[in-house]
């Protein structure tokens, strides 16, 4: 019978992740990706879409992940829930009806008839600091089974989960390593 795998067996290593300074912008970051992912392409290597971010001296701030990342291209002022609605709104049969409600709703949302790359550039000015996700503690230890992992990765409703040996941070379980684990514990 095979030995069951722990959650250190199928961590990825902290050290294969790229760091940048809090302080940077996220233009910087997009560049580090790029550059991550020609890299990657070029030696057949792993291409990671998570940076961590540190501070000067060295501590870990937080992560940006590629959600995180996409969800920082949306400009600040189209955030407001309410806008949101309004706009929704502006869309519908009754466009007419709510026009002097969702005036302004039009100005915050204008930036959605503007080309990709437009927005790429004019959000790259922002600072990570703004973007980034803080880094909570895990509860999981490097020799938990993975259905713990599953289970605490989907009740903490985290996608990847940082893995800690004493204060150090030492991996991360995502879910394409569990989605790889999955598919090479099926039997065919």
């Amino acid at each position: 019978m095979d030995k069951e795998k722990t959650v250190k067996d199928i961590m990825i290593p902290f050290e294969e992740y790229d760091k940048i300074l809090i302080n940077k912008k996220l233009g910087d970051v997009l560049h580090i990706l790029r550059e991550s992912q020609e890299r990657s392409c070029s030696t057949s290597g792993t291409f990671h879409k998570t940076l961590f971010v540190k501070f000067a001296d060295g501590n870990i701030a937080g992560k940006l992940s590629m959600y995180d990342l996409i969800r920082g291209l949306v400009p600040e002022p189209a955030k407001a829930p309410e806008l949101s609605k309004a706009y929704h709104a502006m869309l519908s049969s009754r466009s007419l009806e709510v026009l002097e409600k969702i005036s302004d709703s039009q100005e915050h949302f204008s930036w959605l008839q503007n080309p990709f790359a437009e927005l790429v550039k004019q959000e790259s000015h922002k600072m990570i600091g703004d973007v980034m996700k803080p880094i909570r503690k895990s509860v999981l230890q490097l020799d938990d089974k993975l259905t713990q992992a599953i289970y605490v990765m989907f009740k903490e409703d985290v996608r990847q989960q940082i893995i800690y040996e004493g204060e150090e941070i030492v991996g991360v379980i995502n879910l394409n390593v569990l989605f790889s684990t999955l598919l090479d514990s099926v039997e065919l």
